[in-house]
């Protein structure tokens, strides 16, 4: 009995462990190659992810694969490099589906881009340049060579957990461009320089697409938190490109994909909100009511604790921060922006409306590069009760006044009325 106890608490201590970290993101990974000798030629980036705990799965483009069976993924990642392949096994369709579910997709494309992947690139919000073009850039290039498509690139973006800060060696980029739409949900994680261009690899003829415009890797975060990157050069993720140098000094290539594949497969910007504290300070009421019901013009606490998952560590760590928190019912009564503390706790004081029904206290993150945080907790918020009230209101004395004034009146002519005779005359 004692065995059987101790077996069936092992099994939920595993689902409970397995559901946590299934919610941070999977290691099951699908990398679909046009060719198997990108194995060797791109070595160090996968064992990079092998090193980190990932399962791969490697199969040929035209390999028959099933991501999904009886509702459940097969997979939590999945890396595209095959971006000339015609014969993609898998649909734009098949890949949508793979996002909404929640999973992660990381893909390359090259100077040849297949339909497939510019379906999937569109479904994105990504426009990826024609065929045999590539990115050119005559001022900031690798002066080490003659070919100026070599782009010495280090518009990062900003501000973001996607890169995180300190990345100070830029890197070498050899592809196509692409350019992302006016989406809140698509990052620009690399550019090109605003002396960039895209243009015919042979002739040079440039496209319209130059500048800062000109993406090089960008991002979507959908709304489900599914992250998905794509990358104009297949060559940045290689072993060469790895041990590439910038004036005889190291380029920041190995760490560039490190840092953008472990952001990409949820190792980092994940927040989560525990340990809410809603509670009444004082109130207007004169009635006695329990503590926690809500009257109108309450003073309350409001406490949020908000932590980010870290990668590196396993484990949460604080996050420290702005919340944007509403009270809403229909329409937002309070919006305010609350600071974290050290700690990862966010704490405001406030007063309730002066209306009462049913409100949604609303507290949400929405930041470049960080998961969407949104949580809600409703709580009914009462009127006073008919004892609650102030027996007399100064402001309403002069109406008091003039009632009793009223009444003192008439009782004082009620009187001179009835014994007030008028004089018979004789």
């Amino acid at each position: 009995m004692m065995m059987k106890s101790i077996f069936i608490t092992f099994i939920i201590a595993s689902a409970l462990l397995s559901s946590v970290f299934a919610d941070i993101g999977g290691k099951r990974t699908l990398v679909v190659l046009d060719d198997l000798s990108i194995k060797k030629t791109h070595s160090t980036f996968f064992k990079t992810l092998e090193s980190k705990g990932y399962k791969l799965q490697f199969e040929q483009s035209n390999t028959k694969v099933v991501l999904e069976k009886y509702g459940d993924f097969n997979y939590d990642n999945l890396i595209l490099f095959s971006p000339t392949s015609e014969s993609l096994s898998l649909s734009s369709a098949d890949v949508t589906r793979f996002i909404d579910g929640g999973n992660n997709v990381l893909f390359a494309g090259s100077n040849i881009v297949s339909e497939n992947i510019r379906d999937i690139a569109s479904e994105c919000g990504m426009e990826i340049e024609e065929d045999k073009t590539l990115v050119f850039d005559h001022f900031n290039y690798d002066k080490s060579q003659s070919d100026h498509s070599v782009l010495v690139a280090d518009q990062f973006i900003d501000d973001s957990p996607i890169i995180l800060q300190g990345l100070n060696k830029p890197i070498l980029y050899k592809g196509i461009g692409h350019k992302i739409r006016n989406n809140p949900l698509n990052y620009a994680i690399l550019t090109g320089s605003s002396t960039s261009f895209s243009a015919k690899a042979v002739s040079g003829v440039s496209t319209k697409l130059m500048g800062k415009s000109c993406g090089l890797v960008s991002s979507l975060q959908a709304r489900n938190n599914a992250r998905v990157t794509f990358s104009g050069s297949l060559d940045l993720f290689s072993d060469k490109s790895f041990n590439s140098k910038i004036d005889k000094n190291e380029s920041g290539n190995k760490e560039f994909v490190e840092r953008l594949v472990s952001w990409t497969f949820q190792e980092r910007g994940i927040l989560r909100a525990s340990e809410l504290e809603l509670v009444k300070i004082s109130t207007e009421s004169n009635s006695t009511v329990a503590q926690d019901v809500f009257t109108i013009k309450d003073e309350v606490k409001y406490s949020l604790k908000v932590e980010e998952f870290d990668g590196v560590k396993g484990k949460w760590v604080p996050y420290v921060g702005s919340l944007q928190l509403e009270v809403i019912m229909l329409d937002p009564y309070i919006r305010t922006f609350i600071k974290g503390d050290s700690n990862g706790v966010y704490k405001i004081h406030f007063k309730l409306p002066d209306v009462y029904g049913v409100f949604t206290f609303e507290a949400s993150i929405h930041k470049s590069g960080y998961s969407t945080l949104e949580h809600i907790y409703r709580k009914p918020i009462l009127p006073f009760r008919h004892d609650s009230y102030e027996r007399f209101i100064p402001a309403a004395f002069p109406y008091y006044a003039t009632c009793f004034s009223m009444l003192i009146g008439t009782f004082v002519f009620s009187i001179i009325f009835l014994f007030n005779k008028d004089q018979l005359n004789k």
